[in-house]
C-alpha cells in the first residue's frame, strides 16, 4: 500500500484559497442577481463547500473513506444546493432560487474551467499548480462580476425591477406590473406629485363606458373635450407636459386616482401618485404595463388611512375649489 507525505501548510493554504474561492463565488452570484444575503451567510456557504473539498482530499489519500461517494456528480450537486441555500434560503426559494442557482453554476463553471487551465499551464499535468490555478479562478469571478455584470443586468432587469401595483377610482381598481423606471421624472403640474405611466388599455377598466371614451378622445388629441366630462371626473384630469426625442412639447392626458398602492417587500403601502394615459404598448413583450417612478418607493410603507383618504375623495374637494377660485 502506497504512502502519502500530506504538507499541513499547503494544505491549510488550499483550504483557505478554496474558502476564499468559495466566498467569492457566493458574492458574484448575489450581485448579479441583486439577491439579499449577508457576509456571515456568505461565510457558512463557503465552509460548507471548503468542508466538502476538505472530505475530498482526505479521501483521496486514503485517510478517510467515501472516496467515489465524494466525487459523485449528485453529491456535488446537493453540496452546491446547500451552499445556496445557506446564503439566500428562505429569503429567496422557489423559481428565483432556481435562477440563482444557475447563475450559481454558471459563474462557477467559467471561472474553474479557467481555474484547471492556469493550474496545468503553471504546474505540469503530474503536479499541477492548484493554488495558482484558484487565485486564478478569483479573478475571472472578479472580472465576469464587474465587466459582465452589465450584460446580465439586461437580462434579468425586467425580472429583478418589476413590481405589482394595485390603481383603486371609486369602487373599481386595476391591478398593473409595474417597471421601476429610474428615467421617470414626471411632475404633475397641479399637486408636484411624481406621474406613473400606464398603457391606455390596462387602465380602462376603472371608468365607466362614457368616460373611457371621453378619456379615449382627450388622449387623440381633442382636450377640447374636457368640458363635456362630469364635475367628479373634470376635477380628477390633468394635462401633463413632457419632453422626449423627437417630442418637444407633448402632453399626456393623466388622472389622480384614489388610491395607488404598490406591492413592495410583501406588504401594500400607499403612493401618492398621477396616472398618465399612455396609447402605446410600453413593453412589446407584455411583461409590465406600467413605469413606476423610484420617488413612490421613498414614501413611507405606514401611510396612515387618512392620507390615504385626502389624496382621493377629500382632495378633490380642495381641487374642485381651486378650480373656482
Amino acid at each position: 500500500m502506497p504512502g502519502y507525505v500530506i504538507y499541513i501548510d499547503a494544505l491549510i493554504l488550499r483550504l483557505l484559497a478554496n474558502f476564499f474561492f468559495e466566498f467569492i463565488l457566493l458574492w458574484a452570484t448575489a450581485e448579479v442577481t441583486r439577491s439579499a444575503t449577508t457576509r456571515l451567510r456568505l461565510a457558512s456557504g463557503a465552509l460548507i463547500g471548503t468542508l466538502h473539498y476538505l472530505l475530498f482530499v482526505l479521501s483521496s489519500y486514503r485517510l478517510i473513506p467515501f472516496y467515489g461517494i465524494l466525487r459523485f456528480f449528485p453529491t456535488l450537486l446537493v453540496v452546491s444546493l446547500l451552499m445556496v441555500m445557506a446564503c439566500f434560503y428562505p429569503q429567496t426559494k422557489g423559481k428565483k432560487l432556481a435562477r440563482v442557482l444557475a447563475y450559481f453554476y454558471g459563474i462557477g463553471f467559467i471561472s474553474a474551467g479557467a481555474g484547471m487551465a492556469a493550474a496545468y499551464l503553471l504546474g505540469s499535468a503530474a503536479a499541477p499548480q492548484f493554488t495558482a490555478g484558484v487565485l486564478v479562478s478569483i479573478a475571472v469571478i472578479l472580472i465576469t462580476a464587474e465587466l459582465g455584470w452589465g450584460i446580465v443586468q439586461k437580462r434579468i432587469y425586467r425580472h429583478v425591477y418589476q413590481l405589482p401595483i394595485r390603481v383603486v377610482l371609486a369602487e373599481r381598481e386595476v391591478h398593473l406590473n409595474a417597471l421601476i423606471d429610474t428615467g421617470n421624472q414626471l411632475k404633475d403640474p397641479l399637486s408636484k406629485h411624481p406621474v406613473i405611466v400606464a398603457e391606455q388599455t390596462a387602465i380602462m377598466g376603472l371608468f365607466d363606458q362614457a368616460e373611457a371614451e371621453l378619456i379615449s378622445e382627450l388622449c387623440s388629441g381633442n382636450l377640447d373635450a374636457i368640458n363635456n366630462a362630469d364635475a367628479s371626473l373634470a376635477v380628477r384630469l390633468r394635462i401633463i407636459p413632457f419632453n422626449a426625442i423627437g417630442v418637444k412639447t407633448g402632453v399626456l392626458v393623466g388622472f389622480r386616482p384614489d388610491r395607488i398602492e404598490v406591492l413592495d417587500n410583501q406588504k401594500y403601502s400607499s403612493a401618492n401618485g398621477i396616472i398618465a394615459i399612455y396609447q402605446h404598448e410600453l413593453d412589446p413583450d407584455g411583461e409590465y404595463q406600467a413605469l413606476l417612478p423610484p420617488e413612490l418607493l421613498e414614501e413611507p410603507a405606514h401611510a396612515g388611512a387618512a392620507s390615504k383618504t385626502l389624496q382621493g375623495g377629500e382632495a378633490s374637494h380642495a381641487a374642485q375649489s381651486e378650480r373656482k377660485a
